[in-house]
């Protein structure tokens, strides 16, 4: 079966090595991250090679590959585009933005335009910023006229006291929602430990879907037949987030195949979930 993981990140390591030890330091205080020691001596982990074996060892036919203006998961557009270009069979990028600056809706025009990037990803949390504040909306309203999904990280975010929580709120994304209806969106993370609130704004908004990118046994948990039922099977969309930790050891791509592979769900499903879905978002 052909599968997209829909959520990839390559860090631009040497663009955050001056801020190295105290990320580590504080990654090293937070329980989902208790394998960061050993990820400081793996930083290979983080190199287009690593995410290649993995994606081949685990039968993922294509990433999409996020840049993301923020701390600890820096990537520019610029990086992501090469790697697309290096690899067009292999990656799909989807580009960045900082939110607070006002050529924000230019550069995603460059972006998609000129770098031939097919999405946005916005992290409120680590960008620090409330999304559904009206200030950020010719963002949206520039996707929306690229034709291009928005991804927002909603839901937990254990980076302590660098971020905030009600800044990753689901419920910050029905206003964008509602005020634009055309606008393709996708929750990430399954929108844990606010799967509810995901799950909800999912539901009631024909234009928001969300990715699998959460812990194994979350998804062992959240994804029962009824639950897709319930939202929508064209609602749900395979990703990882490689190459975060997760359950304390280092990511491994296949745990996730496995995983959704051993779901009580129909094959017809499982299809859906882990490319069908996002190619139909994605062609428009």
């Amino acid at each position: 079966m052909k599968i997209i993981n829909a959520h990839l990140h390559l860090i631009e390591i040497e663009k955050i090595l001056h801020e190295k030890e105290k990320i580590l330091a504080l990654l090293s205080r937070i329980p989902s991250f208790r394998s960061v020691g050993e990820l400081d001596k793996n930083l290979g982990l983080f190199s287009l090679d690593s995410a290649l074996g993995q994606m081949q060892e685990a039968g993922i036919s294509q990433s999409v590959l996020f840049a993301c203006y923020a701390p600890i998961i820096y990537s520019s557009n610029e990086f992501v585009a090469e790697a697309c270009k290096k690899y067009p069979d292999k990656f799909i990028g989807f580009a960045s933005v900082e939110p607070k600056d006002k050529k924000a809706p230019r550069v995603l025009e460059n972006a998609v335009k000129n770098l031939r990037l097919r999405g946005l990803k916005l992290h409120p949390p680590l960008q620090d910023f409330f999304p559904n504040e009206k200030k950020y909306w010719p963002i949206y309203q520039k996707a929306k006229e690229l034709n291009i999904p928005v991804v927002f990280h909603v839901g937990s975010t254990p980076f302590g006291a660098l971020v905030k929580l009600a800044q990753g709120d689901p419920l910050l994304i029905d206003d964008i929602a509602v005020a634009f209806p055309d606008l393709k969106i996708i929750l990430a993370h399954l929108g844990t430990l606010w799967q509810d609130e995901a799950f909800m704004v999912a539901e009631k908004n024909p234009n928001v879907y969300l990715d699998t990118a959460a812990y194994p046994y979350e998804i062992k948990e959240l994804l029962t037949k009824e639950l897709i039922q319930r939202v929508g099977e064209e609602k749900f969309i395979f990703g990882t987030d490689f190459p975060m930790p997760f359950e304390g050891k280092l990511h491994i791509m296949k745990d996730f195949v496995d995983c959704l592979n051993g779901l009580n769900l129909s094959a017809e499903i499982k299809e859906k979930i882990f490319y069908k879905n996002f190619e139909k978002l994605l062609a428009g």
